[in-house]
Protein backbone atom coordinates (compact mmCIF):
# COMPACT_ATOMS: atom_id res chain seq x y z
CA UNK A 1 0.00 0.00 0.00
CA UNK A 2 1.08 3.35 -0.57
CA UNK A 3 0.31 6.49 0.81
CA UNK A 4 -0.32 9.93 -0.66
CA UNK A 5 -1.08 13.01 0.55
CA UNK A 6 -2.60 16.00 -1.39
CA UNK A 7 -5.59 15.04 -4.33
CA UNK A 8 -5.30 14.84 -8.21
CA UNK A 9 -8.11 15.18 -10.53
CA UNK A 10 -8.51 11.58 -10.96
CA UNK A 11 -9.65 10.93 -7.10
CA UNK A 12 -12.65 12.79 -8.06
CA UNK A 13 -14.01 9.46 -9.76
CA UNK A 14 -11.96 7.05 -7.52
CA UNK A 15 -13.71 8.59 -4.26
CA UNK A 16 -17.35 8.53 -6.06
CA UNK A 17 -16.34 5.17 -6.70
CA UNK A 18 -15.26 4.18 -3.13
CA UNK A 19 -17.70 5.87 -1.59
CA UNK A 20 -20.71 4.51 -3.64
CA UNK A 21 -19.21 0.83 -3.54
CA UNK A 22 -19.19 0.48 0.47
CA UNK A 23 -22.80 0.83 0.55
CA UNK A 24 -22.67 3.15 3.98
CA UNK A 25 -23.43 6.68 2.61
CA UNK A 26 -26.30 8.18 1.37
CA UNK A 27 -26.58 9.91 -2.09
CA UNK A 28 -26.29 13.55 -0.51
CA UNK A 29 -23.44 11.81 1.38
CA UNK A 30 -21.92 10.60 -1.89
CA UNK A 31 -22.30 13.92 -3.28
CA UNK A 32 -20.29 15.65 -0.58
CA UNK A 33 -17.54 13.31 -0.44
CA UNK A 34 -16.49 13.77 -3.82
CA UNK A 35 -17.38 18.15 -3.29
CA UNK A 36 -14.99 18.19 -1.40
CA UNK A 37 -12.11 16.75 -3.53
CA UNK A 38 -13.36 18.86 -5.61
CA UNK A 39 -13.25 22.04 -3.52
CA UNK A 40 -9.15 20.92 -2.79
CA UNK A 41 -8.61 20.50 -6.24
CA UNK A 42 -10.16 24.36 -6.59
CA UNK A 43 -8.99 26.49 -3.89
CA UNK A 44 -6.02 24.00 -2.34
CA UNK A 45 -4.63 24.84 0.99
CA UNK A 46 -6.99 27.53 1.51
CA UNK A 47 -9.84 25.18 1.10
CA UNK A 48 -8.86 23.68 4.55
CA UNK A 49 -9.68 20.47 3.20
CA UNK A 50 -6.68 17.75 3.62
CA UNK A 51 -6.83 14.57 1.97
CA UNK A 52 -4.91 11.05 3.09
CA UNK A 53 -5.10 8.71 0.32
CA UNK A 54 -4.01 4.52 0.69
CA UNK A 55 -3.20 3.49 -3.00
CA UNK A 56 -3.08 -0.22 -4.24
CA UNK A 57 0.97 -0.37 -5.93
CA UNK A 58 -0.15 -3.68 -7.26
CA UNK A 59 -3.42 -2.47 -9.10
CA UNK A 60 -2.25 0.71 -11.05
CA UNK A 61 -2.95 2.83 -7.71
CA UNK A 62 -6.29 1.57 -7.42
CA UNK A 63 -7.83 3.25 -4.67
CA UNK A 64 -7.93 1.46 -1.36
CA UNK A 65 -8.71 3.92 0.87
CA UNK A 66 -8.72 7.72 1.81
CA UNK A 67 -9.34 10.12 5.14
CA UNK A 68 -10.23 13.77 4.48
CA UNK A 69 -9.57 16.25 7.68
CA UNK A 70 -8.75 19.26 8.42
CA UNK A 71 -7.46 22.15 11.30
CA UNK A 72 -10.13 23.43 13.54
CA UNK A 73 -10.87 27.24 13.43
CA UNK A 74 -9.42 28.55 16.31
CA UNK A 75 -7.60 26.08 17.44
CA UNK A 76 -3.41 25.84 17.73
CA UNK A 77 -3.21 22.44 16.60
CA UNK A 78 -6.76 20.59 16.35
CA UNK A 79 -7.89 18.65 13.29
CA UNK A 80 -11.39 17.54 12.52
CA UNK A 81 -11.86 14.48 10.57
CA UNK A 82 -14.52 15.02 7.97
CA UNK A 83 -14.62 11.55 5.91
CA UNK A 84 -12.66 8.10 6.84
CA UNK A 85 -13.72 5.01 4.10
CA UNK A 86 -12.46 1.77 3.34
CA UNK A 87 -13.29 0.05 -0.01
CA UNK A 88 -15.51 -2.96 0.52
CA UNK A 89 -12.33 -6.01 -0.79
CA UNK A 90 -10.19 -4.26 2.30
CA UNK A 91 -12.60 -3.80 5.09
CA UNK A 92 -11.88 -5.73 8.47
CA UNK A 93 -8.42 -6.08 7.46
CA UNK A 94 -6.93 -3.02 9.71
CA UNK A 95 -6.94 -0.53 6.46
CA UNK A 96 -9.36 1.81 8.40
CA UNK A 97 -6.99 1.64 11.91
CA UNK A 98 -4.23 2.39 9.56
CA UNK A 99 -5.62 5.25 7.77
CA UNK A 100 -6.52 7.48 11.30
CA UNK A 101 -3.14 6.77 12.77
CA UNK A 102 -1.55 7.56 9.25
CA UNK A 103 -3.81 10.93 9.85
Amino acid sequence: MDWRYGAQESDVDAVARLIAATGFFSTEEQLLAVELVEERLARGRASGYEFLFADDPDKEGQLLGYTCFGPIPATASSYDLYWIAVSPRTQRKGLGGKLLRET
